[in-house]
């Protein structure tokens, strides 16, 4: 081989176990069906308003922040922290942008592959066999956005074995209406991501047990403009390199 694509390729290896892409940003867009109400928040945004999810990654984890003004004893309806859903073969819901996908529900939308248990920190894996019984979802009642899928059934589901993926609530609010921060890491390895020289289409989903805001999206990891970035660049040195050597 070539001693300038080795040099290379051991620059792209360093540079693999170091990125980390800048942050991608989430934005509240889904309202999702349930009960006759088709708005954003149902309930006080003050207690319930979700804003955006941050996400960013290096070569071993993805970290995601959802923004929320939402904490535990808001209201006094014992409301709880719903869990992360993932869904590693890209994010496909129900309806579009244009009507913030205000028809999808459990029986049309994304089927995930993963849920992160808030409370427990633990990965649990969704079979597409049996797969609404892998669901906890939300409602009946005139409080809550019905039929949303808000956390895993872990009496169903399957814990991913030696997982190492976490759920941090340090950041969370504690006064209403003042947004705070529930952060995850999930280990890329735990849902099955291997090779990040490859584009790898995600779909992440968070709410509360009253489902009363969600939100979901879709990122790729890594972002295929940010290795273009790199190749361009080691390229460039490959050309360099070369040029130097044939003016000796």
């Amino acid at each position: 081989m070539n001693a300038i694509i080795k040099q290379a390729l051991t620059v792209l290896a360093l540079c693999m176990a170091t990125i980390s892409a800048q942050a991608v940003s989430i934005d509240d867009g889904y309202n999702g069906a349930g009960l006759s109400y088709n708005g954003d928040v149902l309930g006080n945004p003050d207690v319930y308003q979700i804003t955006h999810m941050e996400v960013t990654y290096d070569s071993a984890n993805l970290y995601v922040s959802v923004f929320t003004n939402f904490f535990e004893g808001a209201d006094s309806l014992d409301y709880k922290y719903g869990d992360l859903f993932i869904s590693t073969n890209g994010w496909r819901p129900h309806g579009t942008a244009a009507n913030r996908y205000g028809a999808d529900d459990v029986s049309n939308g994304e089927h995930w592959e993963y849920a992160l248990d808030t409370d427990t920190s633990d990965l649990y894996s969704i079979s597409e066999v049996d797969y609404m019984d892998q669901l906890v979802l939300s409602g009946p009642g005139t409080n809550f956005r019905h039929n949303q899928e808000v956390s895993v059934n872990t009496s169903k589901a399957t814990m991913v074995a030696g997982e190492t993926s976490n759920a941090d609530l340090s950041g969370v609010s504690s006064t209403v209406g003042a947004p705070g921060v529930i952060s995850y890491t999930l280990t890329l390895a735990d849902l099955g991501i291997m090779d990040l020289s490859v584009s790898t289409a995600l779909g992440l989903r968070w709410t509360t047990t009253c489902a009363n805001d969600v939100i979901e999206g879709g990122v790729s990891v890594p972002e295929p403009g940010v290795f273009a970035i790199f190749m361009l660049g080691f390229l460039s040195l490959a050309l360099s390199r070369r040029q130097t050597t044939r003016v000796r």
